[in-house]
């Protein structure tokens, strides 16, 4: 197999490793050179109130990416996230989204205004939902340990070809890399080039995010609220931006202020420490996303397999869609039900035939 190592490429590894099959990573940089380079990440589900099948997509990822990170050294910087409102109707969203059977026992619980204040650090002026089961990790430790046998080449894969039932993986100046019988492409947003051209092709569009971080004595619990604060183990990370179809990765001085702005106007307090705590760092990458907003796992080809689309939750969805994945490349049981495996395929009909449709961005945080 064939893959990126980001969240999604590492978690295929990891997967196949369980199943006992050593993977080889074609890497044209370095581990966490996308959008799994930044000091902490959110493990959080994508909340849904009106779907309850990709409520439950989100709960089953949840938890098994949360039993994954405790296994894995250094990984956790915080356990347990608190969702805040983003509109007035989110009180009575995070009141029915706690009432979902899917969640485990204790893993969704509706805090009041004081409550909040208290896991925030400073009062918040609502209340909010406390998801016990979400965390925060360190994608460079998740990265390391997941990785750490694989058999890694420092090759950038250009395009693939299908030659006498195998995978030809073509590197730069037409060099064939390796032959295989079953290659992943889990490239994030660079997944969309190398896979130009095949029928059906991925609809993956670029989400450009920056985020800032400083070191010190600042720390926070995990929050989110359309903006986020992570704590980093060293400090705490903030932002994040999304503008959408830019693909330019430079860190921007004004993408920072935005951030800072977007944190000051929820958790003042909070902003004010980090704004004492020195020179924030800043770092941008690109999100892939996809029309429906649903990843992407699952068999392109005979013998090609896609994981991305995972947007800004990589590392809630990538594990156990990736477990999903490495079942259909050894023919076993997928740890997902044969209903939501259908909503992350790849060819499904809902990117085929209508490839615009939006989501119900109503009911989703």
């Amino acid at each position: 197999a064939g893959a990126d190592s980001g969240a999604a490429g590492a978690s295929v590894v990891r997967a196949l490793r369980d199943q006992g099959v050593r993977a080889v990573v074609f890497e044209a940089e370095r581990p966490g050179a996308g959008g799994s380079g930044f000091p902490a990440a959110l493990v959080t589900p994508r909340l849904d109130a009106g779907d309850i099948g990709i409520a439950a997509l989100h709960a089953q990822a949840v938890e098994r990416a949360g039993h994954l990170y405790a296994a894995t050294p250094d990984a956790v910087t915080g356990n347990g996230v608190l969702q805040l409102p983003q509109a007035p109707r989110d009180a009575a969203r995070f009141e029915k989204i706690a009432r979902q059977p899917i969640w485990a026992e204790g893993a969704m619980v509706v805090l009041d205004e004081d409550a909040a204040a208290a896991l925030a650090g400073e009062a918040t002026g609502q209340g909010g939902l406390s998801m016990r089961g979400a965390c925060a990790v360190r994608p460079a430790a998740v990265l390391s340990d997941w990785l750490g046998d694989a058999d890694m080449r420092s090759e950038r894969v250009t395009r693939l070809e299908r030659t006498d039932g195998r995978w030809r993986l073509i590197g730069e100046r037409s060099a064939v890399l390796a032959e295989v019988d079953a290659v992943v492409v889990a490239a994030g947003w660079g997944s969309a080039a190398l896979l130009d051209g095949h029928d059906p092709a991925p609809r993956l569009s670029p989400v450009r995010g920056q985020a800032d971080w400083v070191e010190g004595a600042v720390t926070t619990n995990a929050m989110a609220w359309g903006g986020y604060a992570v704590p980093t183990g060293q400090g705490v990370l903030y932002g994040a931006t999304h503008d959408r179809g830019v693909t330019d990765t430079a860190p921007r001085a004004e993408d920072s202020e935005r951030n800072l702005a977007t944190l000051r106007a929820r958790l003042p307090g909070l902003a004010t420490k980090i704004e004492a705590a020195g020179q924030a760092q800043r770092r941008a990458a690109i999100r892939a996303t996809t029309p429906d907003r649903l990843p992407l796992a699952g068999a392109l080809d005979d013998g090609l397999y896609l994981l991305g689309g995972l947007g800004s939750r990589g590392f809630c969805v990538a594990p156990v869609l990736a477990e999903h994945v490495a079942a259909l490349i050894l023919n076993r049981p997928s740890p997902l039900p044969r209903d939501l495996a259908a909503r992350v395929s790849p060819n499904r009909a809902a990117l085929i035939r209508n490839p615009l449709a939006p989501s119900s961005p109503a009911s989703e945080v």
